[in-house]
């Protein structure tokens, strides 16, 4: 049996992923990385599309929220254009 260390799969149904130790099989394959496995393609692309969503940064929802985002401090110069711009 041929381990495949350095590629990972998301989907830890599948029989042929030993976790860290890597993968069993060859249907991980291309430069994509996808997989091509006809019974757990479908598992990997959700799982490997919500790996992406997790790593992707919360934008603030609630307007409290956002106004807390927001408050960093400003310079005086950056405060003077800020007032110049909406006086155009």
């Amino acid at each position: 049996m041929t381990i495949f260390s350095g590629v990972r799969c998301s989907v830890t149904s599948c029989p042929f992923n030993k976790g860290p130790r890597g993968l069993t099989c060859g249907w991980l394959t291309g430069p994509s990385k996808k997989c091509h496995h006809p019974i757990f393609r479908e598992a990997w692309t959700l799982g490997h599309e919500l790996e992406q969503a997790q790593e992707l940064p919360v934008q603030p929802s609630s307007l409290t929220s956002r106004a807390t985002a927001a408050n960093v401090p400003v310079s005086r110069e950056r405060a003077r254009q800020l007032i110049l711009e909406l006086e155009a």
